[in-house]
This record gives C-alpha cells, structure tokens and sequence, in this order.
C-alpha cells in the first residue's frame, strides 16, 4: 500500500468548523428555578405549622418547578386548611391515601427534605426565592409567546400590541394580600380621612351617582364598596312556555329550559343558556304570524332583529332590534300596506355525524315509495334504485315498477379443509370442513361452543349469525324496525338531528321520490298524505336554513285519514335533487336570487289573552336563539347606566361598563338617548328631523372623551373582568366598574350548583372592590317572591340565586316601579329602596323614570310646577 495513503489523517465531527455547523451552538437553557429552596422551604412545612403559615403566604403549588414538589406542597397545604399536623408521617399517610406518594418521590424523598432544610426558621424566605423564580419563569413564557405572535404577525399591529401588553400584565399573577397593621396605623389613617373630609365643608367624597337624595344619603361611591342594584328581570322580553325550543338532542320547551342546557344560535351552532327568568304573569301578549304560515306568542317587550322595508330596498344588510309592540306600530308601510318587517333565516343546524342503521338517502327513498310495512320500493326507472345501492345495499327488480332492498352479503370466506386439505368456500366463519365427508372425521376436534359472529354469543352454528343479531340488524327490514320507522313512516329524531351533510343526502332522497319542481316558479314541492311524515320532513328542511311553508288539499284516498294531501313547498339554490331529471329541471328553473326566499316577512300581529311567558339569555355575540317549529331567530337595564354616566360623563371619572346583555352599539344608543333627551325610539327607527340631528351631533361632541369604557364580550369570566380593571387603573385611574349583570356571569369552571357560582362571584367582586379602591355596582335579578305580595315591592330576601350577595354588599338598592304592574299608579315615577346601607341609614328615594329617553333622573322640585 502506497505510504500517502497510510498517512491520510480521519476527519471528525470535531474537527468541522463551527461556521460549516452554522455558527457555535448556545448550550440548552433551562427555566429558572432552584432546587434547593424548594426543598428547603417544603422541609421547614414539614417541620413547624409555623413555617407552613410563612410559606402559603407567598407560594402556590404552581410555583414549584419540580413536579413532585407541587404534589408533596397540596399534601401538606390539604393538612394544614383542616387542622392536622404536618409531619413526615401525616404527609406520608395523606399522600398514600390520595395515591400520590409515588409521584411525590415515596416516603423517603420526604425524610430527605427534613434532613437538608438548616432551620425551619427561614422557610419564610426560602418562600420568597421560590416565588421570585416562578414569576421569572412566567415572564419568560409570557415573552416566548409575544416573540411567536410577532413573527407570525396574524392580526392587526395593534391588537398584537395589546395582547402583549395582557401578557406582561398577567405575569405577576396574583396580587400579593394587603399585611396586618397594628391599630395605631388603621387609627391613623380613620383621622386623616375625617380631617379631609372636614376641609371639602360637607361636600362629597365619593363617586356621584348622579341622583341628588341618593348623593346625600351615601356621600357617594366610595372606594372598596361592593354596591347591588336589584331588579325584577327587564320586566318582559319573553315568550310562551310551550314555544318550542330546537335543541341538539331534539326540543325542549320555554317553560322547561333551564340554565347549562343547550339551544341553536342563529348561525346554525349550538349555544349555552346563562340565564333564564321566572315564569311571568299578566303580561301583555301578541300572537306574531309570518309569511310561511308559522306563528309565535310573545310579550309586548319581547325583542326580535329585524330588516324594514326601506333597509331591504336599499341592498344594504341593515338589522335592528325591535320590540314586539313596536313592530306593531311599524307592521307595514305603503299605501298597499307592505309588509314592513322581515326576520332572516337562520343557518342549517350543525351537528356532528350520526350513527344511522340505514344510509340517509336510502331511507328518504324507501320514506317516499316504499312499502311501510317491508323492504320494498316502487320506482319508474331504475335510476333511484342504483342511488339506493350506493349506500351498502343490494335492490333487486320485481317486476314492474317492484324493487326488493336486501343487505350485502358477506365476503366469500375460502378456508382449507382441516381434513382433506382441499380449499371449499365456507357458509359462515364456523364451518371448518369442506362437507364431503370430512364433516364426522372433524367431529370432537373443536368441544368449544359455536359463537355468534357479530354478538360473539354461543348459538347452533346453523346460520349466518344467531336469532337475535338477524332479527336486529341482519336485514334491511330489521333495520328499518331498528329505525322505528317499519309501519310508521316518519324522520327518525336521530337523522334531525344528524350532520348537514346527512341531512342534505336524507332529503335528496325523499324529493327524488315524492318531491317535484314548480315551472314557473323554481320551488321544491313534497306532498304526501301522512301528517306524521310530512311534519317531520318540515322540521328537516327548516333545520337547513329553508322557509318552508305548509299546505293541505282533499284528495281521493283509500280511507278517510289518506284523503289528506300535505304540501310542502320552500325554494332554493341549492342541489336538492340526485335524480338527474329533476335535478336538471330545478337548476333551470329555480331563482338564482334568494334574497326574498331567505328571510320570513312579518305578515300580522294580533293581540291575544295574557299567558304565562319567559325568556333567556345565551352565550351568542347577537343574543340570538332559535324558537318555533321554523326556527326562527329571536333576541334575548338602564339604572347602572345612569350610574356611569354621572361618573363619567358628568364628573369627568373613569367607569367601566361591563355588559354581559348589551350590546356596545346599544349601550351607546341609549347613552344618546338619555344625554340628549332624543326618544330612543327615534334614535332606533332612524325618524330624526334637523333639531334632533343637531342635538345629536352636539351630543356626540360632549360625551365622545368621556372617560367611560364599554365591553360587551359575551360570557365573560371573573378572571377577564378583573384583569380588565386592573389594567384599566394602572393606565386611566378607574374610578368606578359597573357589571350588567351577576347572574350573567361565568366562572369558567364546573361548580356543584349556580348558587354556589353566584356566590364565588360575590365574594371575588368585593374582594376586586377592595384591591383596586373603587366601588363595584352590580347588577342583580330578584326572584319572583315580591309579586306574590300586595304591594309588591322587593325585600333584600329576594336576591335571587345566592342570599351571599346580600352578606357581600355594602349597599343594596333595589328598584321599583308601581306603573309595572299598574299603569295608572304613579306613572313615569320609581323607588330607589336602599335596603341595607353598612355605612348610613336606609331609606325609599322617589326618582322620575323617563323610558322614552331611557334613563332614571331626580324628580323635579315642586317648585317647577307652581
């Protein structure tokens, strides 16, 4: 071998430069943390009651790095809240009940920390370094997720830079709790605010509510008062207890939903009821009847989201809500008398894919020309038959027009003759000899029992599967009696309440049979002369987003109860059809604008004798739900209001609105309304002459740098409102935070019972009164105990959901109005009851209750009026 070749020298990883690696590599970086203080300040808990005292107030189990250390500080933190000692044998004994001492590194781990800790003196400050790094390690998540928004840029600049900021915020967690003070320093601190209070000479202290006698009674809103205004709920806005309600398992009803259940949002997806009412009595009603036939019974201040008719001409999408009453007055507009109100469709149901015994087309077809009482059909051509096939099914020709649907067999099963060898082709998975006469050979060889080979059960061995899997699924009879549909032909509430996808392909399959195209018009018509069936086809095109209306004619049947023919007729753009003649013709002849077709008009409203009503509140953006058998949609407090408008718009202090039923843009209507003295009826209809449009305007100009913030967000969390306030005070000052209202609330979180919940809230919105130093205004329902007395005002005992809001508050103040339940008993006027007052007297203050303008203001001096 030639000597160069002896001396080539072996190139390493090592000796690879750096820069062909891309540059030196930074060595792995791990979170901050120290070891040795958690161990330290879990061995002084270990060792005094004392430590565990010093150390909770600064920790929390997430704050420790290492996991078994979270687990070993829950052990003894459980221990320590019921009373129990807190040594190496308790923690032992607690962690093994709980099965945890493995992961909390066993029983000798905890004898480690004991031995490694100096003094259990320090655990206080051993504490502290362990905080300190938990807070440096929050601060570095919260900067990775900023560096990733960043760089991946998705959303507006802004938006990116307020969430970040959120992040930062959000780091320190927790705000740390106030210290005890000797009596000396809270002494002092009582003086020198009575000293101040005696250089202003008798003028306010607190936030102005903007009510003269309220001012005077309270010397405002102070800072760390939790303060509840309570009515009865909205006094309306409510429909009849058996409106029908679609639910993703099928309906309920008005009267019977209740909160957590689920109901369908206009767009289609299911939506949470947070709130409900109690059922209400004596109200004013109206039976609300549209275009397609369907009809409603609501309340006069029952809210729906409408289109005019000047909006629909215009092109523009351009919804407003409206009153049941004020519908009433605008039903229509023209010399002709037009239909002025419209309500659109909703979106089809979404739900997710069904498990269905028999494919969705086939079934619709069998629905339309089947046989009720067997696995047959009628078809003119065989085009629908080979669509039946598709979904796993073999028809079969009769004759005529006669088609038998039966179940695909099994796949051919070859085996080999366990005797002889020769390859046959066996009935069933049981068979194992070719059957010549290898079957007595073969006997004895397999003693077990034969086994079902869908159930798995021990049968005869004789057929394809045992008595009871045929009789349920081993024909397309049996599935249709699976169905519930053999002899009763109707929709399956399983197949309503399937995907779109599956509800599309049902319904292809029933107009492919029954169905037809209207010439000259482009509409899809289904007639048949069972009601039953024809119900549920309507619940099934509606729950697709189609108006359908309904029809009936005499017919010539075979008894009286198929002398009925049901009509249904609704239009689209859609494919409806698989058969290819009639989906040829509908694409020829069907309208290529649905707009008129998408909406239901409001044809009458009638009023009707009062019934008992109700209504809910759901977690949607547009406070939309579905209700009737059409679908359609419907909508789901201005004393708080006024509270903020006197802080913020009056006095020049920072408020926060938190609107859990309001709109943004509504709430701000009413501000307009109530600023400028312009009916909110006016404001909403868009009727202004030129004085009211300058007063508009002028009042715009004077409220638009008000310092007063509005958050609408739905189903807002305790969390994201107290974050909200926090960041609020550190950048403006908040003076003042409004929450519209309790009941509305939602901890995040699963909880044994809502008052429970209410409670929590409670407790959490005094606790953020007293943290920040502003006061808190919540607003509350009132439970239906002061309609049942005679004169019918509320009692603090009325709270509803939770008697904590009353061991909470420093004021209550609960709001009554006479003209609710009588309108000739002081019209225009209202009580502002303070019930409970922990810092002054009680009393019942007179205000003027102006709902035009939707506000309260102070009655006017008697002298006005001389």
């Amino acid at each position: 071998m030639p000597e160069t070749w002896r001396r080539t020298d072996v190139v390493t990883i090592a000796d690879i430069s750096d820069e062909r690696l891309g540059g030196p590599r930074e060595p792995e970086r791990t979170p901050p943390h120290d070891t040795l203080a958690e161990q330290s300040a879990l061995g002084g808990m270990l060792l005094s009651k004392d430590a565990v005292a010093d150390v909770i107030e600064s920790l929390r189990g997430t704050d420790f790095y290492i996991p078994k250390h979270e687990v070993i500080f829950e052990a003894i933190l459980t221990l320590y809240s019921h009373g129990e000692p807190t040594d190496v044998i308790t923690v032992t004994d607690e962690l093994i009940k709980t099965g945890d001492l493995q992961r909390a590194g066993g029983a000798d781990y905890l004898h480690t920390l004991t031995s490694i800790v100096p003094t259990a003196a320090n655990a206080g400050y051993y504490a502290s370094i362990v905080s300190e790094r938990a807070l440096l390690r929050r601060l570095v998540e919260a900067g990775t997720r900023i560096a990733q928004m960043g760089y991946s840029g998705q959303g507006e600049a802004l938006d990116l830079v307020n969430t970040a900021q959120a992040e930062i915020y959000g780091v320190t967690g927790a705000e740390a709790s106030e210290d005890y003070v000797p009596l000396t320093v809270a002494v002092d601190a009582a003086v020198d605010e009575i000293e101040a209070a005696r250089g202003r000479d008798g003028q306010m202290t607190g936030v102005p509510t903007g009510f003269r006698e309220l001012d005077e009674l309270t010397n405002g809103l102070h800072g760390g008062q939790m303060v509840v205004v309570a009515a009865r709920p909205a006094m309306g806005k409510a429909l009849a207890l058996d409106t029908p309600l679609p639910t993703p398992s099928g309906w309920t009803t008005m009267g019977k939903v209740e909160v957590g259940d689920e109901l369908y949002g206009s767009d289609g997806r299911p939506t949470r009821v947070v709130a409900a009412t109690d059922v209400m009595l004596d109200r004013p009603c109206y039976e609300v009847e549209f275009s397609d036939g369907s009809t409603i019974i609501a309340d006069a201040q029952h809210q729906w989201v409408t289109e005019t008719r000047a909006a629909r001409r215009s092109g523009r999408i351009d919804c407003s809500v409206v009153t049941t009453e004020q519908m009433l007055a605008t039903l229509t507009v023209g010399s002709d008398g037009r239909a002025n109100h419209s309500v659109r469709n909703a979106r089809p149901l979404q739900a997710p894919e069904a498990d269905l015994p028999v494919a969705p087309y086939a079934l619709g077809a069998w629905l339309g020309d089947g046989h009720s009482d067997g696995a047959r059909i009628t078809s003119e051509t065989d085009e629908i038959p080979s669509l039946v096939a598709r979904g796993g099914l073999r028809v079969e020709s009769r004759g005529g027009m006669l088609y038998s649907v039966r179940l695909l067999e099994r796949a051919k099963l070859v085996r080999t003759c366990e005797v002889c060898g020769t390859s046959f082709v066996a009935r069933h998975p049981n068979v194992r000899t070719c059957g010549r006469t290898c079957g007595p050979k073969n006997k004895g060889m397999h003693p077990e029992r034969l086994a079902c080979p869908d159930c798995g059960r021990p049968y005869s061995g004789e057929a394809q599967r045992c008595i009871d899997c045929y009789r349920d699924h081993g024909s397309f009879t049996a599935l249709l009696r699976k169905a519930g549909v053999l002899g009763d032909k109707h929709v399956p509430a399983a197949y309503l309440r399937a995907s779109e996808a599956q509800r599309r392909e049902l319904l292809a399959g029933l107009l492919d049979t029954d169905g037809t195209v209207v010439r000259g018009v482009g509409s899809c018509q289904f007639a048949v002369t069972s009601r039953k069936l024809a119900d549920s086809v309507y619940e099934l095109i509606v729950s697709l987003g189609y108006r359908c209306g309904r029809s009936t004619k005499r017919v010539a049947g075979r008894s009286e109860a198929s002398s009925t023919c049901y009509i249904l007729n609704f239009s689209t753009s859609d494919d409806v059809f698989w058969m290819e003649r009639k989906r040829a013709l509908h694409e020829q002849e069907r309208p290529a604008n649905t707009l008129r077709t998408g909406t239901r008009y409001v044809k009458a409203i009638r009023p009707v004798e009062s019934v008992p009503v109700r209504c809910v509140q759901v977690d949607k953006d547009d406070h939309l739900y579905l209700a009737g058998e059409s679908m359609i949609p419907t909508h789901n407090s201005t004393l708080a209001l006024d509270f903020a408008r006197a802080a913020s718009i009056k006095h020049n202090l920072p408020a926060i609105f938190f609107s859990l039923e309001m709109g943004r843009s509504e709430i701000a209507m009413r501000l307009l309304a109530a600023e400028g003295a312009i009916p909110l009826q006016n404001l909403r209809k868009g009727t202004l002459d030129s004085r009211d449009w300058t007063t508009v305007a002028a009042t715009r100009g004077r409220i638009n740098d008000a310092p007063l913030y509005i958050d609408d967000s739905p189903n807002m969390t305790l969390v994201e409102i107290r974050a909200k306030c926090r960041r609020l005070k550190q950048r403006v000052g908040l003076k003042m935070v409004v929450i519209d209202y309790l009941q509305l609330m939602s901890s995040g979180k699963r909880v044994e019972s809502r008052q429970q919940e209410v409670s929590e809230f409670s407790r959490a919105l005094k606790l953020l009164a007293k943290e920040l130093q502003v006061p808190v205004v919540a607003l509350s329902q009132l439970n239906r105990g002061s309609e049942q007395r005679q004169d019918k005002k509320p009692q603090v005992s009325d709270l509803r959901e939770s008697g904590s809001i009353e061991q909470d508050a420093d004021m209550v103040i609960l709001l009554h109005r006479d003209s609710v339940y009588d309108k000739d008993t002081r019209p225009g006027e209202a009580d502002l009851i303070v019930a409970k007052h922990r810092n002054g007297p009680t009393a019942t203050l007179e205000i003027a209750f102006q709902g035009h303008f939707s506000r309260f203001t102070d009655m006017a001096p008697a002298g006005d009026f001389a």
